[in-house]
């Protein structure tokens, strides 16, 4: 079944937070550190940047959805730790 979103701009909206839930518990992780805390756009940057990975493995790009907002998330920010950087892009 194939359904066509008609508003990513709206859906973003609705669920970013349910799309970046686990953001901050992998980054505490990765950190070795419990008491790091992400900001509200940290997160919806690591999530954008998620899911253009998710858009990227599937042959398009957030560029692809103009009304989205996009990422400035660099994983090497992470210490180019392919671990994290695959979690990140988990689906």
């Amino acid at each position: 079944m194939f359904y066509e979103v008609t508003n990513p701009r709206q859906l973003w909206d609705a669920h970013w937070e349910s799309l970046s839930n686990d953001i901050e518990t992998m980054t505490r992780h990765e950190c070795d550190d419990l008491d790091v805390t992400l900001s509200e756009d940290a997160l919806k940057d690591h999530a954008l940047y998620a899911i253009d990975q998710v858009l990227i493995r599937n042959g398009h790009h957030l560029e692809d959805f103009p009304m989205l907002p996009k990422s400035i998330y660099v994983p090497s920010v992470h210490g180019g730790n392919r671990l994290v950087q695959e979690k990140l892009a988990y689906d």
